[in-house]
C-alpha cells in the first residue's frame, strides 16, 4: 500500500530570499514568512500523510537545494525541541500551582470550618466565600494538567512532520505556460532540481 503524501509549495523570486546560501550562515533557520507560510500549509493537510515540501526557485541548483533541505529540517527540529521544553515548562508551572493550591484549600477550608454554623448570616457568608475561594484557588492548576499543554503539543507534532518532511528544490523550465494535447495551458513547467 503507498502511502499518500501531502506537498507544500513555496515559490520564492530568487534563493536569496532564504538568506545566504549555506546553511549555518543563520544558524539552519528559516525566514519568519516562509516558515509560516509552511505550517500554514501544514496545518490543512491530513495527519496521516506524509509531507513533501517544493520549493520553486528560479536560480536553484543543486548546490543550494542540498543547503534548504539541511535548513528547513534543522529549522523545524529546532522548533520542536522548543515546543517539547514550553510543555516540560507548563508541567513544572502545574507541579508549584498545585502545591500552592492545595495550601490555600486547606487553610481557607479550615478557617471555613473555624466558623460555626450558628454565628449568623454574615459569617456564614464569609464561611461559604471562604469554600469557594478555596476551589477556586485549583482553578489554574487543573488548567495546567489538564489544557495548557494541547497547543503545545499540537505545534511540537506539527514541527516533528516539517522536520521530517523530504524537500524538494525546483525551477520552473520556462515562464511559458505549456499546452496539453487538447490545446489548453496546463501551467508552467518545471524542472527538479534536487529533492532530499
Amino acid at each position: 500500500m503507498v502511502k499518500a503524501c501531502h506537498e507544500l509549495r513555496v515559490s520564492l523570486d530568487s534563493i536569496r530570499s532564504l538568506g545566504p546560501p549555506d546553511a549555518g550562515a543563520l544558524g539552519g533557520t528559516l525566514p519568519a514568512d516562509i516558515a509560516e507560510e509552511l505550517l500554514t500549509q501544514a496545518r490543512s493537510a491530513d495527519e496521516r500523510a506524509a509531507l513533501v515540501i517544493r520549493f520553486v526557485v528560479p536560480d536553484a541548483d543543486a548546490a543550494c537545494a542540498d543547503a534548504i533541505a539541511a535548513r528547513v529540517h534543522t529549522h523545524f527540529a529546532r522548533a520542536a525541541q522548543r515546543h517539547a521544553l514550553q510543555i516540560r515548562d507548563i508541567f513544572r508551572f502545574a507541579r508549584v500551582s498545585t502545591a500552592v493550591g492545595l495550601l490555600c484549600v486547606v487553610l481557607l477550608l479550615a478557617c471555613a470550618q473555624a466558623i460555626p454554623e450558628d454565628a449568623g448570616k454574615l459569617m456564614n457568608g464569609v464561611r461559604e466565600s471562604l469554600n469557594i475561594f478555596a476551589w477556586v484557588a485549583m482553578w489554574r492548576p487543573a488548567e495546567l494538567w489538564l489544557y495548557a499543554h494541547l497547543p503545545e503539543r499540537h505545534w511540537r507534532r506539527l514541527s516533528l512532520r516539517l522536520g521530517q518532511a523530504k524537500v524538494g528544490v525546483e525551477r520552473p523550465a520556462a515562464t511559458i505556460t505549456r499546452a496539453s494535447a487538447s490545446g489548453t495551458p496546463r501551467g508552467p513547467a518545471s524542472e527538479t532540481v534536487a529533492a532530499t
